[in-house]
């Protein structure tokens, strides 16, 4: 019986060893897997999973101030027809537009500054987690500060984040494949822009914008796939589904949609990360076209700005690695 034991103990060693072997080997013949490996690695060494969570909770105390302060706006300002079906069947903002919006005056009034005051409050706390998300991801040590210009960038990214959610749900009442084509081309646009100048306000090792550009395209075609699922899929399970869960299946669907916009948000410094280390930023490729070439040399805080001499060489991350 011990000699049994014995040979299968053996034989799982051998095996876990030609394992090794093999993925050292796939590593050096294909980058892919080389680059799969570092996501991976940087992802659990940044607890980007942990974070996200953190920005998910933080997400979700930012959109309900924004959404109180922005509803109140419009009944203030007599617009309540604004408030049509299209906001309030949204999934994640439905139930609190359609609570507010036949709001008295008064009622408006003090919404409005509520809902102001809450939102730079959640909007402090939820720039303090991206920085310190986008800190670990690009393995910095320091301690980064909430900027002003961070949070007017949050606010941006909030307000075109929830105008795109809104534009989703219009595009329910619209017909047509080209129609919905263009408005999920402006949807992605949208998203991936204001999350790119988002990431340009948090800590990187670079000032060079393209570092970040990997990662706000990453998260502009997430979300957008994301929104799709949540305007189209979602609400046709939620209508099923309502005689057995009630109202906790929009709850599960309002924070199911804040976990995985966190989660993506702290992949997309991963990603970002990476990219940079292993091959560099978009940025060296530009300039390096025969008529942007001599930009640098023209304008030499062109060449300062975007970090043109301060390139990471792909080898030597990934001598490093070794």
């Amino acid at each position: 019986m011990a000699n049994r034991w014995e040979s299968a103990r053996q034989r799982a060693e051998y095996l876990r060893g030609d394992a090794q072997l093999k993925w050292s080997k796939a590593r050096v013949d294909h980058s892919s897997v080389g680059f799969a490996e570092a996501i991976y690695e940087r992802d659990q060494d940044s607890f980007a999973s942990v974070l996200g969570s953190a920005i998910a909770l933080r997400l979700f105390l930012f959109v309900v101030p924004v959404t109180l302060a922005g509803v109140g706006l419009v009944n203030l300002m007599a617009l309540d027809h604004l408030l049509d079906d299209t906001v309030t069947s949204n999934v994640t903002l439905g139930t609190l537009s359609a609570a507010l919006k036949d709001a008295s005056a008064w009622k408006a009034f003090t919404t409005t500054v509520t809902g102001l005051i809450l939102t730079l409050w959640a909007g402090r706390t939820l720039a303090r987690v991206l920085a310190t998300t986008s800190s670990a991801a690009w393995q910095l040590e320091r301690r980064s500060k909430v900027r002003p210009v961070q949070m007017l960038a949050l606010i941006g990214v909030m307000f075109s984040t929830v105008v795109a959610n809104l534009m989703y749900t219009r595009l329910r009442d619209v017909s047509g494949i080209a129609a919905g084509f263009v408005v999920t081309l402006m949807v992605l646009a949208t998203v991936t822009i204001a999350w790119f100048l988002v990431s340009l306000t948090l800590p990187r090792i670079t000032t060079d914008p393209g570092a970040v550009l990997p990662g706000a395209l990453m998260f502009g075609v997430a979300y957008t796939a994301l929104q799709w699922f949540m305007q189209f899929y979602l609400p046709n399970k939620i209508a099923r589904t309502s005689d057995t869960f009630g109202q906790l299946a929009v709850t599960i669907a309002t924070l199911g949609n804040f976990f995985f916009i966190g989660r993506m948000m702290s992949a997309s410094f991963v990603l970002s990360a990476v990219v940079f280390e292993r091959y560099g930023s978009v940025s060296h490729v530009i300039f390096g076209l025969p008529v942007v070439r001599t930009l640098p040399r023209k304008f030499p805080k062109l060449r300062t700005y975007f970090a043109l001499d301060a390139q990471v060489p792909a080898a030597d991350v990934e001598g490093a690695a070794e």
